[in-house]
């Protein structure tokens, strides 16, 4: 911090030296001189993120705000290693743009695209580009969290594709708690399995049509589930 408007020791304005040379103004000499004086740029998120200067606040009373929440859990699944176990397919895997590194840009984003419904809206960055890699406002579309979980997809240690099972002469295919029957081989189990899925998320997007953004809507009616961009197939 430099000093760079000084009235007294209660009353001084200090400049962090750094690229975004954010000034804070009526601070004290003790404070000054303690470095107890925060700046708003500080990577003290995950050691990569920052809250930044506008108005958008991280919390709002006691309590984090909704924007906060959804950019905070985001960064905590690509890049907090203690929890790393939780979100194996994001850990070191997805990463976050560096443009939403800065809390009032995704904030902003967030609330120019956010709409009503009674659930959470989740950031979701794999409808609209299948196996996406990086979070950012190009790549993700808010959906409500019903919308969301239909697109996990949890790795396994199988080998193979979530729903699709092996068995001595051959695989099984299942959706939910559907059993879609047996098959000879994996390209026909998972066409079973990807053929149950496009169905129902077009089912689902009709009981979202008069909520859900036109954008997300057709989105999810063009779904395709393909093999190649399922985290758990070898080939």
């Amino acid at each position: 911090m430099k000093i760079i408007n000084y009235i007294s020791n209660n009353d001084l304005d200090v400049e962090f030296q750094d690229d975004y040379k954010y000034v804070k103004r009526h601070c004290t000499y003790s404070n000054f001189t303690r470095r107890s004086i925060k700046n708003p740029y500080d990577k003290n998120i995950f050691g990569i993120a920052f809250i930044g200067n506008g108005e958008y606040k991280a919390t709002i009373g006691h309590k984090m705000s909704v924007e906060y929440t959804c950019w905070w859990h985001m960064l905590e699944r690509c890049y907090y290693k203690k929890n790393a176990n939780l979100h194996m397919a994001y850990y070191l895997e997805a990463t976050v743009c560096d443009d939403w590194l800065n809390f009032q840009t995704f904030a902003k984003w967030y609330n120019l695209n956010k709409y009503e419904v009674n659930e959470r809206l989740h950031v979701d960055k794999d409808i609209l580009y299948a196996n996406n890699k990086v979070y950012s406002p190009d790549t993700c579309l808010l959906v409500p969290q019903r919308i969301n979980m239909l697109f996990l997809n949890k790795p396994n240690k199988r080998g193979l594709p979530n729903g699709i099972s092996r068995f001595k002469n051959g695989y099984s295919a299942k959706y939910n708690s559907k059993n879609l029957g047996k098959y000879h081989t994996l390209t026909e189990a998972y066409y079973n399995y990807a053929k149950e899925k496009e169905l129902t998320i077009k089912r689902v997007a009709e009981e979202y049509k008069n909520i859900i953004p036109e954008t997300v809507y057709v989105t999810l009616l063009n779904y395709r589930c393909e093999i190649e961009n399922d985290k758990n197939y070898i080939a």
